[in-house]
């Protein structure tokens, strides 16, 4: 029985969406075994993610690239959303599922004030928010998913008042989390535009483990793999980094083009592109709509 190490981080959500690959892989004749790491970012819980101690690739996947380089695990498991651009020499995709969706919720406190505090570790969520909720006020909260839920549903964070947080839809659905005590809002993508490839997942192994890209041959959604791609490639033409300010959105139409909408945040302004074609045109147009209007270059 051919052996798979399988290495995510270690919270319930990262176990939680990388279980149904597992079991494939299971169901394939593997014997697998779970590696669970405690990455940078989840260990760091002293500010938000765009502080200075907070900055580079890989915050959230590093230690689990370092592992499957040194051979010490066979496959990643990641959200798509946290991975760096620039992937590591002799690392490949074993497959990039269906996407979950896409979109941000707020989770909320159902007694909440309109001058309310809302809590977000995303610089994204934070400046691309504060427009939308012009009477509240914003600071950040670390930690993960089902933590994050009961801070609001507390009512405390570092002993002042919280409101409400902003959390990942893919996150709460996979989870299964019972929010009826609480207000649940979609966010439109007029209000909030996604994280490149937020939503989405990445299986990803060696180059001398084919064997595993050809077992997730199924798994693999052609569709999610192009629009994630075509987001991606914006945030590589702004210069990369999982923590920039940046929202984008890629849908395929019926014809076969991709619809893509794109948003950069600064404090104060939040710019808007937006262009329908090939995925070389597209991502061409919006990254150089968005910094004509101020976005920065790569």
């Amino acid at each position: 029985m051919p052996k798979v190490v399988v290495g995510t981080r270690g919270s319930d959500l990262a176990v939680g969406q990388a279980t149904p690959l597992v079991e494939h892989l299971k169901a394939c004749g593997y014997e697998v075994e779970w590696r669970k790491f405690t990455t940078s970012g989840d260990a760091w819980l002293a500010g938000p993610l765009n502080s200075a101690k907070a900055q580079g690739n890989g915050f959230f996947t590093k230690e689990l690239e370092d592992s499957l380089g040194q051979s010490e695990v066979d496959l990643l498991i990641h959200s798509l959303k946290d991975v760096a651009i620039e992937r590591p020499a002799g690392v490949i995709p074993a497959c990039i599922p269906l996407r979950e969706d896409a979109s941000d919720w707020l989770v909320a406190r159902k007694d909440r004030p309109e001058a309310c505090v809302l809590a977000t570790s995303s610089v994204r969520r934070n400046l691309m928010l504060a427009p939308v909720f012009p009477k509240a006020s914003f600071t950040w909260i670390r930690g993960n998913v089902p933590t994050r839920v009961q801070r609001v549903r507390e009512g405390l964070l570092r002993d002042e008042p919280v409101h409400g947080t902003f959390l990942a839809a893919s996150g709460l659905k996979r989870l299964g989390l019972d929010l009826s005590d609480l207000e649940v809002r979609a966010l439109t993508p007029d209000e909030l535009l996604p994280a490149p490839g937020q939503g989405a997942l990445l299986a990803e192994t060696r180059s001398d483990r084919m064997d595993l890209v050809e077992a997730f041959r199924s798994w693999h959604d052609e569709a999610t793999a192009r629009c994630v791609t075509v987001e991606r490639a914006v945030l590589k033409g702004l210069g990369g980094g999982c923590s920039q300010p940046l929202g984008t959105l890629a849908t395929l139409d019926d014809r076969g083009r991709f619809h893509l909408r794109a948003a950069w945040a600064e404090e104060g302004r939040v710019i808007r592109a937006e262009a329908l074609g090939e995925a070389d045109v597209v991502v061409a147009q919006v990254v150089q709509e968005l910094q004509a209007q101020g976005a920065p270059c790569a």
